[in-house]
């Protein structure tokens, strides 16, 4: 059996705590798609997001992750620093 590490370029948008404020604007990927109703803010603080395989939820503190298909996930913040890191320099193909 051969293994495979995944690198894939995301982005990603941690949720605040209640009470906290946010430590950046929410990007318009995550805000179209919860006046959209496909996101939606749940009991826990965090969203719910309805998908072919059921039900996604996720609580505040967490990560909500846009993935380059376009669809969403969330990661606790723990995993997230663990399987994703930063990129510093992006560079564009000509």
């Amino acid at each position: 059996m051969q293994l495979f590490l995944r690198k894939s370029l995301v982005q990603a948008f941690k949720i605040p705590l209640w009470g906290q404020v946010a430590d950046e604007t929410p990007p318009n990927w995550l805000v179209s798609r919860l006046q959209a109703g496909e996101i939606e803010i749940n009991r826990l603080g965090g969203l719910t997001l309805n998908t072919p395989f059921g039900v996604q939820q996720c609580a505040a503190g967490d990560i909500v992750i846009l993935f380059a298909d376009s669809s969403i996930g969330f990661e606790k913040p723990e995993t997230f620093e663990r399987d994703f890191e930063p990129v510093k320099e992006l560079q564009l193909a000509a």
